[in-house]
């Protein structure tokens, strides 16, 4: 081992060490100390994650200080990681006494340089950790996880396995090569720049940017990248030569989070100390930049609600994948000059979903997509980028298939993780279908025990859990502010509807749905739902339903099979962009009582609280949501006032606001009392983004991709519709 620590400092690549033992402290102490001693003190960097807040947990990461007489160690609590992602370790101690979770796993080892080496101990991985905690219902959970992390850890090179039987280690056999610059002869960007780029795409990419500058028309650039390759740095040196130039004045980033776009941020004021200008910056609370002001221009971080409708000259996306294809479709609308930077394969997601989006403006404006390839932090062939590729399954993809037999059968999850190619296949099917993934999705579908899985053929997959049938005083706790693990939807009607008799129905969730991207759109999905759904009754299930992030096509897909809104998050999921949906198709009397009421409670709050509380939800979810919803049996009488108002604006003789009052008043009814909806989706979003959530026409037009002009003549053609069927 002492011989792959100098050479993996030699080659520029990384090690990783699993400790897995009840004598974790004395085999951890041991590698510590003969990795500082091939060091030289002072001259590395030591990051330490762990759970400060558990007992014993600052007692251990003091101990191991004061045993190695170690000070300069910078600890990192696991709930705030993203904000070290930027930052960058020689050595990364990840504590997992009490929490094993990929999450956590693969984003800090992402953190370490090569020649560097991540350690992660624990006396035991399978048992009492808190993520797998909560997979854990009525005191069960698997461990086809850990078992198969532990296995593949012992088969990779570069992966020194430490445990109760010994010591395991296979050495890189493989050629590296580390990252190397390629500075153009006559390049258009400053030179000073290309010198601090780390590798020969950064500087290939730092060219390839200037499309944005080319010509006053709308562009679009597109910068994609597997995890590690520094296209949020290059971005960041691109801003420092927008700067200098002074090409624009007012320049918005936007990210998921301020956190993650501090590389960035970071390497704009490097690149601008480089230049040798002066500079301002703007810093939030904990310290991150949000802001930097020099020459005349100002860079600034807004949260995407409120960038999307900044009046900029220049939007700079990160991680734009994670955003979702709604938000990402309304600001390349709206925007003139757009970038946008997204991870490819990494623990952000696979961004599949996105890439098939920058297909689809590749064909609509002027657009260049600039890829990276070459890893900057470590050598390229590095064996714990294989190692966590391999175990998390970050670069899944689904192998092409022919449909010869096209059967629903169950899937036995512990085959299934003992069958690599096979886990792989379906692992990728799942990614593609779905914009947001992480590594703890593999857990879940791993460890959770009431989970089941159903496959089609080899072209779909699906994930089902039982939820449900709840005893009085567990349905007590959630209506008093409890949780209920492992029963989302029963919890959210409960605890939000106050339709508490929903817990004592049992019905499934299905958690995931996807059919091989060659198949898709072909009906193979609905016929998958369609056996599930079949499967359930025969089982004496009250319900199958599912709970997903806003989105239009996902959400017609469940309506076009049979399923019913009954819920709608009132709060918007910054981690995923959107607001979460609950869906349901009853099977039973009961349930099919129950969830007509969830339904009505749903319309009523929909048309009573969307100018507020629903006002940042996409109107053409909101009218697919209340176009399908239950009506009232009620005879409408428009008054005589609001009639004669409505058909003023029809002849041109009001303006709309002059009239808001009478439209609202017949789109309410028309939303609460026509049986059939005679009018199409369209026609009904503008009347939602108009009048029920009090969008401007320009903000109605951004969201449907059309003109303000032809929002207005859409709203009169309706009204129109309205007041001939009233």
């Amino acid at each position: 081992m002492e011989e792959e620590l100098e050479r993996a400092k030699r080659d520029y690549y990384r090690l990783f060490v699993l400790i897995n033992s009840l004598r974790w402290r004395d085999f951890l102490l041991n590698f510590m100390t003969e990795f500082i001693k091939r060091r030289n003190k002072g001259s590395f960097t030591i990051g330490y994650a762990f759970h400060p807040w558990i007992e014993g947990a600052k007692d251990r990461f003091q101990d191991l200080k004061s045993s190695l007489a170690i000070n300069s160690v910078i600890d990192i609590d696991y709930s705030k990681y993203t904000k070290y992602l930027g930052a960058t370790f020689d050595i990364m101690i990840l504590d997992a006494m009490d929490d094993f979770r990929p999450n956590y796993i693969s984003a800090l080892s992402d953190s370490v340089r090569g020649g560097g080496v991540i350690v992660l101990y624990s006396d035991n991985i399978e048992n009492n950790k808190l993520f797998k905690n909560s997979l854990i219902k009525d005191g069960k959970v698997d461990n086809f996880f850990e078992e198969r992390f532990l296995q593949l850890a012992k088969n990779h090179e570069g992966v020194l396995v430490i445990d109760e039987k010994g010591e395991s280690f296979k050495p890189l056999t493989q050629k590296v090569q580390r990252p190397v610059r390629n500075i153009p002869e006559d390049p258009h960007v400053d030179i000073r720049l290309h010198e601090l780029c780390q590798s020969k795409d950064q500087n290939k990419a730092l060219e390839e940017m200037r499309f944005i500058l080319e010509g006053e028309d709308k562009r679009i650039l597109a910068i994609t990248a597997p995890r590690g390759r520094g296209k949020s740095s290059v971005t960041g040196l691109f801003l420092s030569f927008l700067v200098s130039e002074h090409k624009f004045d007012n320049i918005i980033v936007t990210s998921p989070t301020y956190l993650s776009a501090q590389e960035i941020f970071f390497f704009l004021v490097k690149g601008l100390e480089t230049l040798g200008l002066k500079y301002k910056l703007t810093r939030s609370k904990d310290g991150k930049i949000l802001g930097v002001a020099s020459k005349g221009v100002i860079v600034k971080w807004l949260a995407p609600d409120l960038a999307k409708d900044y009046e900029g000259d220049l939007i700079i996306v990160d991680e734009a994948a994670a955003l979702g294809l709604d938000t990402i479709n309304y600001i390349t609308s709206r925007w003139k000059k757009v970038v946008l930077v997204s991870t490819i394969h990494g623990y952000e997601g696979s961004g599949k979903a996105f890439v098939k989006y920058l297909n689809f403006l590749r064909e609509k404006v002027k657009f260049k997509h600039v890829t990276l390839t070459f890893p900057i932090r470590y050598a390229q062939g590095d064996p714990v980028e294989r190692f966590l590729y391999d175990v998390m399954l970050l670069d899944a993809e689904p192998k092409p298939r022919k449909v010869n037999e096209v059967k629903v059968t169950e899937l036995d999850k512990q085959s299934l993780f003992k069958n690599e190619g096979l886990l792989r296949h379906y692992y990728g099917i799942l990614v593609s279908a779905h914009y947001r993934n992480s590594p703890d999705d593999l857990m879940i579908l791993g460890d959770l025990h009431y989970e089941r899985i159903f496959a089609m053929g080899e072209i779909g997959i699906a994930q089902v859990v039982e939820e449900g049938r709840l005893s009085k005083s567990e349905i007590n706790t959630i209506l008093n502010g409890g949780q209920s693990s492992g029963n989302l939807i029963p919890q959210r009607l409960i605890k939000y509807e106050r339709v508490y008799e929903f817990g004592f129905t049992k019905g499934w969730r299905v958690i995931r749905i996807a059919i091989h991207p060659d198949y898709q759109g072909k009906g193979y999905g609905s016929a998958l739902l369609s056996e599930i759904v079949r499967i359930a009754k025969e089982e004496g299930l009250d319900w199958v339903g599912s709970s997903f992030t806003s989105d239009v096509k996902v959400l017609n897909f469940w309506i076009k099979n049979g399923f019913i809104p009954i819920y709608l998050s009132t709060r918007k999921n910054e981690g995923l962009n959107g607001y979460s949906i609950i869906i349901i198709k009853p099977l039973t009397d009961t349930a099919k009582k129950l969830s007509l009421h969830a339904s009505e409670l749903l319309r009523e709050k929909v048309l009573r609280t969307a100018h507020q509380v629903y006002f940042n939800v996409n109107p053409l979810i909101l009218a697919n949501i209340l176009r399908v919803l239950p009506k009232r049996s009620e005879k409408v009488e428009v008054p005589v006032e609001y009639k004669s108002k409505l058909e003023a604006y029809l002849s041109g003789y009001l303006p709309y606001n002059a009239v808001a009052d009478a439209v609202h008043y017949i789109v309410s009814k028309y939303f609460s009392t026509a049986e059939d909806a005679f009018l199409n989706t369209t026609e009904e979003a503008v009347l939602i983004a108009r009048t029920i959530q009090g969008k401007s026409w320009y903000h109605t037009s951004l969201y449907l991709d059309i003109k303000p002009r032809v929002a207005e003549e859409i709203m009169r053609g309706a009204i129109q519709k309205i007041l001939e069927r009233i």
